[in-house]
């Protein structure tokens, strides 16, 4: 292509790359990059109205797609503002790459505007964070930026750009794209002893992770549970590894598991991890929540680093959980072409599919309830029902701390890469505030988000930049008028001793939504929960983003006291 400068050829790179959007503000720092981007259509910038959103927006991007989400931000506060939506990527493994304005070379250590060591900041929470010290770097360091974000354990990459040099002229030629790694193979030895022990087990259970869907590994993991008909728990980022209406799906872990779960994990005596790793948000590293000490643990992590982290395995695998998965599945079926379930596997699984038919209907009953303010489940069983099966959904840390209002459960998923939820790192905010990109991943899918009133007001000045580009999805607001989940654990740990977790002054939601240019609706009578969600159902299909305030009781669903009270 010739000579350019810098700031075109980064989005040259980027057009290579495929990238479809870009997340961001432009600041002085940046302008180079913004005026390529005026001549690059095919790809889209949408203009954030703080750069923890954009931050949210590429990590949401991540999870929806496997592909790198793209931030652009000024130097200092633009940069410092992502810090929270690039430690949740970093923690939950998703890749991003940032890039970030900073002050001229030329004014280094001089007390330049905005100048500080933006690389320092985010090495704690990026898998590379570099400093472009020459133009004619800017090129091969942005492909090292792919490669890195995208290889082994995904995840975010800062590359910090100093202005003078985004103005600078460089050589453009005929550009590589970094495209995807190759998948790392497992050791033979491993699989084998897995798969022995699988074939041998009594009460087999696998538990799927985020690194089931970061490979894309969730159709062979359905056929390894059917061939030995093991029942499959889900963590959180994991949910969507297999129908939630599958028989051999049994619900999730930790915060979320139900009756059904609490026995079947302490109860197995071969327990398959794929790309999970049963840390405090997941277990708080109660042994009931663990895997039986008795019990065989197989590992499988693509990071060496991770396993024995939380529970020490009998088996580690290091791999690709895909790959993993398809040789354990072809080890398996060489040691047992057609197994026929044994009566006491027919009796398991018969047990599970009658304690998930009850669980459902003590949840339709509770769902049912005419109280008011509104039981948490009315709305989320309804938006099940309300909106269609292929539907993407946010969950945010709101509706999933503490069984606040138990949307892990009780709201079913069907399909991988349809859930934007919280790493461990359990972000207020992060879930609701990167909703949108679900519109643009699947622009013909309706899309939702639960979210509480303490998170939705941390981000809601994500409402006119969905209504501004064209991004109709519906927020469900679960407004407790209080921290809902630290309001619980004050009330059952600290005798209702209660500080700072109720919201005596809060805006009108819905009236908030319109002012932004979205439809906006609070719903106080549980009669009203149905009509309300199909109203926004039909904004979203006018183009109009929606927000639901429906007001709820504050009681959890579910006290869980421990989680406060260990040491």
């Amino acid at each position: 292509m010739g000579q350019m400068s810098a700031g075109r050829a980064i989005v040259e790179v980027l057009k290579a790359e495929g990238v479809r959007a870009v997340f961001g503000m432009p600041g002085g720092h940046t302008l180079s990059i913004y005026d390529a981007l005026y001549d690059t259509p095919e790809i889209r910038h949408v203009l954030v109205r703080h750069e923890q959103v954009a931050a949210s927006m590429a990590a949401g991007y991540a999870q929806l797609t496997g592909e790198p989400g793209v931030c652009c931000v000024t130097a200092g506060p633009g940069a410092t503002n992502l810090v929270t939506g690039i430690a949740e990527a970093f923690i939950g493994a998703l890749p991003i790459v940032i890039l970030a304005g900073r002050a001229a070379t030329s004014t280094t250590h001089r007390g330049a505007s905005q100048e500080i060591a933006q690389d320092q900041v985010f090495r704690p929470i990026t898998k590379w964070a570099v400093r472009v010290d020459r133009s004619d770097s800017i090129i091969e360091i942005l492909r090292q930026a792919f490669v890195i974000a995208h290889s082994g354990k995904p995840g975010p990459v800062l590359v910090d750009l100093p202005r003078d040099l985004l103005s600078q002229m460089v050589e453009f030629e005929r550009y590589r794209p970094a495209g995807r790694p190759a998948r790392v193979r497992p050791e033979r030895d491993p699989v084998q002893r897995a798969a022995g022990a699988l074939v041998a087990a009594k009460r087999p259970l696998l538990v799927a992770g985020g690194g089931v869907i970061a490979s894309d590994a969730s159709a062979v993991l359905r056929q390894l549970a059917e061939h030995l008909s093991i029942p499959v728990l889900t963590t959180l980022s994991g949910r969507g590894s297999l129908p939630d209406d599958h028989p051999l799906a049994a619900g999730g872990i930790g915060h979320h598991r139900t009756s059904l779960t609490r026995d079947l994990l302490p109860g197995a005596d071969v327990v398959l991890g794929v790309g999970c790793r049963f840390e405090e948000q997941e277990t708080n590293w109660q042994e009931s929540y663990l895997p039986s000490r008795e019990a065989c643990y197989i590992q499988v992590d693509i990071d060496g680093a991770e396993l024995g982290r939380s529970v020490q395995p009998e088996i580690g695998i290091v791999g690709d959980a895909r790959e993993v998965l398809q040789d354990l599945l072809d080890a398996v079926k060489a040691m047992q072409p057609a197994p026929a379930a044994a009566p006491s596997t027919r009796d398991r699984l018969a047990t599970i599919d009658a304690e998930r038919a009850r669980l459902r209907a003590d949840s339709m009953a509770a769902a049912a309830s005419e109280q008011k303010p509104l039981h948490p489940l009315r709305p989320i069983r309804m938006a099940r029902e309300v909106f269609p099966r292929d539907s993407a959904v946010a969950i945010d840390v709101g509706v999933l701390a503490q069984g606040m209002a138990g949307a892990f459960p009780n709201f079913d998923l069907y399909e991988p890469r349809t859930t934007i939820v919280p790493s461990s790192f359990y972000g207020m905010g992060f879930a609701a505030a990167a909703l949108p990109v679900a519109k643009l991943v699947y622009p013909d899918r309706p899309a939702l988000g639960f979210v509480g009133d303490g998170s939705f007001q941390m981000i809601m000045n994500v409402l006119p930049t969905a209504a501004e580009h064209g991004l109709p999805v519906t927020w469900c607001v679960l407004n407790d008028q209080a921290l809902g989940s630290i309001w619980d654990g004050q009330r059952n740990v600290f005798k209702s001793r209660f500080i700072g977790t109720t919201f005596d002054v809060q805006p009108d939601f819905a009236q908030v939504a319109r002012a932004c240019g979205c439809h906006g609706e609070r719903v106080e009578n549980p009669a009203d929960v149905e009509p309300a969600l199909r109203r926004a159902l039909e904004a979203n299909r006018r183009g109009q983003p929606a927000v639901i305030d429906f007001l709820v009781a504050k009681e959890r669903l579910e006290a869980s006291t421990e989680f406060f009270t260990r040491k």
